[in-house]
């Protein structure tokens, strides 16, 4: 079964309803020029409180916006997140996440390598990269994620034979099931799809969205 993430948590409400629709993973943004950024200690206190009135346990993703080790530490040992994901506008960055991966040693396992996909020439190495998922975006000079725009997905295909594939990037309702049969990721992850407005959720859209990826998958 793909499981599901939902990015770009802000509110209480839209973590619970996120969580209602079948989604088993929510991504709190913690990185600086995103419309959904929340600071660490606002983001912590938002997680706590989703967990404390949450209908089943889920994983909590903070995502950081650069591909740096202290930062990924401090999320994962002192902010107490499940897992982060690294997104950076490095030139080279299956080679910068290859350096942080190192650095950062056994919680490697609890990092997900961010890549924004220009081309098959932005993937090369990946497969080698000793982290526990490959999370895959389009790329857009002026942003980080969040923009609602796909790349080809054929790209990711081949990933997904060795390794764990989040797919990204302008993920919805409509296209998710498409995306599926192209790819047979492990995760699929959405945010502006699911949106009314940057930040805010849609409940019925978010409900569509896994409904959507139940039926992509027979």
């Amino acid at each position: 079964m793909t499981a599901v993430k939902i990015c770009g948590i802000t509110r209480l409400e839209d973590g619970i309803h996120a969580l209602e629709a079948g989604a088993d993973a929510l991504g709190f943004v913690l990185a600086e020029g995103s419309p959904r950024r929340l600071a660490p200690g606002a983001a912590v206190e938002l997680v706590t409180h989703v967990r404390k009135a949450a209908p089943r346990p889920f994983l909590a993703v903070a995502v950081l916006g650069s591909y740096g080790a202290d930062d990924a530490r401090a999320a994962l040992v002192k902010h107490g997140f499940d897992c982060v994901q690294l997104v950076g506008k490095d030139a080279d960055p299956v080679a910068q996440l290859a350096r942080t991966l190192q650095t950062l040693g056994p919680l490697a396992d609890c990092v997900w390598g961010s890549i924004r996909v220009d081309g098959a020439a932005s993937l090369a190495g990946a497969e080698t990269l000793a982290c526990q998922a490959l999370h895959l975006d389009a790329h857009r000079a002026d942003a980080l994620g969040g923009t609602g725009q796909t790349f080809d997905w054929t790209l990711a295909a081949s990933l997904v034979r060795t390794r764990r594939v989040v797919l990204a990037g302008g993920l919805t309702p409509e296209n998710v099931a498409e995306a599926l049969r192209t790819v047979r990721p492990w995760r699929v992850d959405v945010s502006s799809g699911v949106e009314a407005s940057p930040g805010i959720k849609d409940r019925d859209r978010m409900r569509a969205f896994v409904e959507a990826v139940r039926h992509g998958e027979h």
